[in-house]
């Protein structure tokens, strides 16, 4: 879904989580910013019934395979929509919940060049196999963490945050005292 804005100066790419599809985030990516384009697909893998944009193993880990497949679908389909609606790339905030938060920090670490900020709500996940090593330099990530959220526990959070850091980005942190929601 592409839903532009006349002036707009940043672009929001709006990754639903497990379950739900690409009308999910309108709502809070207009309350992040009201005056942003906001380009929302809908996560192309379905697996138990459910829409997402990359598939899981039985025992609910990420399937690598399909993550870095995934990824790289979501790179081609985030360059098109650029050339295509005129956004640049430099401008992109993506913006994660759940699922879509571990396919923006996929997306953050295996194309850097795609994207300016990285909004996650429910952590991401961190990539032991890389393509190759990202510079994150003047890549800004925030995430919102609950402290009971069973799905993405401290230990996990911080290991993302130690990744994420050490490739150069500029990490913020909010825990709040919910579990896994925005």
């Amino acid at each position: 879904m592409w839903l532009p804005r006349e002036g707009a100066t940043r672009t929001l790419l709006l990754l639903h989580g497990s379950g739900a599809d690409e009308h999910d985030l309108l709502s809070l990516g207009r309350e992040l910013d009201p005056m942003a384009n906001i380009l929302s697909p809908r996560g192309s893998v379905v697996q138990q019934g459910m829409t997402r944009f990359f598939e899981y193993e039985p025992d609910f880990t990420p399937s690598n395979e399909s993550l870095l497949s995934e990824t790289a679908r979501l790179a081609e389909f985030l360059e098109l929509a650029s050339a295509r609606y005129d956004f640049s790339l430099e401008s992109v905030v993506t913006v994660g919940f759940s699922n879509g938060s571990h396919a923006g920090g996929a997306l953050l670490l295996m194309r850097p060049d795609l994207m300016n900020t990285l909004v996650a709500f429910g952590t991401t996940q961190v990539l032991s196999e890389l393509p190759k090593e990202p510079v994150l330099e003047g890549r800004r990530v925030f995430i919102a963490n609950g402290e009971t959220d069973h799905y993405s526990p401290k230990a996990k959070t911080a290991a993302m945050i130690d990744q994420l850091e050490g490739y150069g980005a500029e990490v913020t942190l909010l825990m709040h005292p919910g579990g896994h929601q925005i």
